[in-house]
């Protein structure tokens, strides 16, 4: 009886002893997969702190992952496991920003995965690029699915995405580039035609609009001008021909009248001779 005492006791002490010492308190933790958030940050989001009791982490890995997305969409995974006596692990998967949305003069944080985060800003905020006139969201998705296909060097490289659909083109994107260049491209193949997008720019000699909706051409902005001015002609010398033809039709018509007019009156006179 009095062994037992003895060692109950000593369980005791130890016990008291361990929860007691720094043993029993988490001295350092990981973290393991953030780019977006800081370690701070991501310790915050789950609720691990250091000195917390290492105890609550004895049983094998604890998934924070529904609580912490339910607060915070940009995180697709939170786990915690425990290393060693008292060190702990936090992994994390971040669910990547896309880009901001343009709408109603105001900029929202899109995902990868389509979600769009309702905090407004009222300028663009990264090096993140902007998609505008994306009116409806199956339009939006499918140029996400898209744009994810995209090599990094190519991603980084896009200053500004427009939905500008036309009549022979319901699927028309127009894109601004950091360089300088200027794309078109269709929404089915955009991923597979800018992937090569590095190698079209380098080939140019100056700065100008890269066309991918019908296979793949350039030409600088000075031709697109030119263009523009030669279509204003065609259009001008169009309308002078058709006034020209018209004035030519009046004056024949004038000439008809004042024939028809000299024979009505030489045919009074005979009459009255």
């Amino acid at each position: 009886m009095r062994l037992w005492l003895v060692v109950g006791g000593l369980l005791i002490l130890l016990v008291g002893g361990y929860l007691g010492s720094s043993l029993s308190k988490v001295q350092s933790v990981k973290v393991v997969g953030n780019h977006q958030f800081s370690r701070a940050q991501i310790l915050k989001m789950g609720k691990v702190n250091k000195n917390d009791w290492i105890f609550r982490y004895w049983f094998g890995k604890s998934d924070r992952s529904d609580q912490v997305y339910k607060k915070q969409p940009q995180l697709l995974r939170y786990q915690v496991s425990r290393q060693g006596w008292n060190k702990l692990k936090v992994v994390v998967k971040e669910n990547p920003i896309a880009g901001l949305v343009f709408r109603n003069n105001t900029y929202y944080t899109i995902l990868d995965n389509g979600k769009v985060i309702d905090k407004a800003k009222q300028q663009p905020s990264g090096n993140y690029p902007v998609f505008k006139k994306f009116h409806e969201a199956s339009v939006l998705k499918a140029l996400l699915t898209q744009y994810k296909k995209l090599p990094n060097v190519v991603r980084t490289g896009i200053s500004e995405i427009d939905y500008v659909p036309s009549k022979d083109n319901p699927n028309r994107l127009h894109l601004y580039m950091n360089d300088g260049n200027e794309v078109y491209a269709v929404l089915p193949s955009f991923a597979e035609k800018m992937q090569y997008y590095p190698q079209m720019a380098a080939a140019m000699k100056q700065k100008g609009v890269i066309d991918l909706e019908v296979g793949a051409y350039s030409y600088p902005f000075k031709n697109r001008s030119k263009e523009s001015q030669q279509t204003s002609s065609s259009a001008s010398s169009s309308t002078v021909s058709r006034t020209n033809s018209s004035s030519s039709q009046l004056t024949s018509r004038e000439s008809n009248v004042v024939s028809a007019s000299s024979s009505v009156s030489t045919t009074n006179q005979t009459g009255q001779e």
